[in-house]
């Protein structure tokens, strides 16, 4: 059951219109009672009045269930007032103006919350206990005229519409509340897929490359894998880190990609591109870098700016064949961040390092969209493949 309607401080919150309406009508029937002749009868009516108002104010916690003991309340004071002869203060049809309120309030509860079977038993018991009482309590005057049958059947229209109304309000906010959270729940997994093909991927696929050219130079160069471990070695380290960096984030409950352990290879942009075209050099990638860019750029654009360096390098090592020069160039200019990274490869290879599962190309033109920038990506008309990527510039704030 819903806790933002069930629990007893959000409860009294919403219910405190109800209790004050119902409270300044009980005050009035013990003045009424204490200086009736008939006060010691009208008090117990009026105790039973108290019970059915504070019913209908904590109705919500058990709606049904507090339906039917106000049913059996109302028809043990009918009873009651028919066995002393004793005529309540009518309001509607033999019963009393709290009877009456706290009556529309607990049935636009029940039609609100109960499943509508379960609502519908609910509602045909109150209005049970009305007629009851209308035939039954001294005074009562039901059948009477046309207004004693049409105030209580528009009183009742009136509640059940109110408690419609209300159960469409509360599937509105529930569909509402569940899109946010689905959405939420995308985002993080979005996040967390452009992390993990990003970061790791490169690693992992710099280490496949390496590992294969090893094999396929290792009979003419016996000593040509041994050059390569140490670069192996190290892009292993950096998988794990940017694993165990991953997990962490997870694990504290963050946002992938959020400030935090994820964040520490993007507090400095400059240092870390050259870093990662260092590495890319070291595993024998003819790059080149022209770098121009501010070291106080925020953390997202720092970050997705890294990120399409790194796997923009990362699908030239996979695809390209006959490569001779791959270039990288980051710059700022009228307020956005250029990146060009081209490449002179002679073809595609049929058969990428790792396979490819075609998510580079998505995951690089997400990160550029959600700061608000542009993405292209294709072959170049002399040949080879470039990435281009505009993104508005955001100062780190200090």
């Amino acid at each position: 059951m819903d806790t933002t309607l069930t629990g007893w401080r959000p409860l009294l919150r919403r219910q405190w219109p109800i209790a004050g309406a119902l409270g300044f009508m009980l005050l009035v029937e013990l003045s009424y009672a204490a200086s009736s002749r008939n006060g010691e009868v009208l008090l117990l009516a009026w105790l039973a009045d108290a019970l059915v108002a504070l019913i209908a104010v904590v109705a919500p916690r058990r709606p049904v269930e507090s339906a039917l003991i106000v049913v059996c309340t109302e028809l043990g004071l009918s009873l009651a007032l028919r066995y002393t002869g004793v005529t309540h203060w009518d309001a509607v049809s033999g019963m009393g103006p709290v009877e009456t309120a706290a009556g529309m309030a607990l049935i636009a509860t029940v039609v609100r919350q109960a499943s509508p079977p379960r609502a519908t038993v609910a509602v045909a018991g109150i209005v049970f206990a009305g007629i009851v009482s209308g035939v039954v309590r001294p005074g009562g005057n039901l059948f009477d005229t046309l207004a004693s049958v049409a105030v209580p059947g528009m009183l009742l229209l009136l509640s059940i519409g109110t408690g419609v109304y209300f159960r469409a309000r509360d599937a509105d906010r529930s569909r509402t509340v569940r899109s946010a959270i689905n959405s939420a729940q995308q985002d993080e997994r979005l996040a967390l897929a452009r992390e993990l093909h990003d970061v790791v991927a490169h690693h992992v696929t710099g280490i496949v490359v390496q590992a294969q050219a090893a094999q396929v130079v290792a009979e003419q160069d016996p000593l040509a894998a041994q050059r390569v471990l140490p670069y192996i070695e190290r892009a292993g380290v950096d998988a794990l880190t940017a694993m165990r960096s991953l997990v962490s984030s997870l694990r504290d409950s963050q946002m992938v990609g959020e400030a935090g352990a994820s964040d520490a290879a993007t507090t400095d942009p400059v240092a870390d591109i050259r870093k990662v075209v260092d590495d890319a050099a070291g595993a024998g990638m003819p790059v080149y870098l022209t770098l121009d860019l501010p070291r106080t750029l925020s953390v997202e654009l720092a970050r997705s700016v890294l990120r399409v360096v790194q796997e923009s390098l990362t699908n030239t090592q996979k695809h390209a064949v006959g490569l001779t020069a791959v270039r990288v160039a980051v710059s700022t200019a009228d307020e956005m961040v250029h990146i060009r990274v081209t490449d002179d490869g002679k073809g595609s290879s049929a058969a990428p390092a790792g396979g490819s599962g075609g998510y580079g190309l998505v995951g690089m033109r997400e990160r550029v969209e959600l700061l608000g920038g542009r993405f292209s990506a294709g072959p170049r008309l002399s040949g080879g493949w470039e990435v281009h990527a505009w993104l508005p510039v955001r100062e780190a704030t200090r």
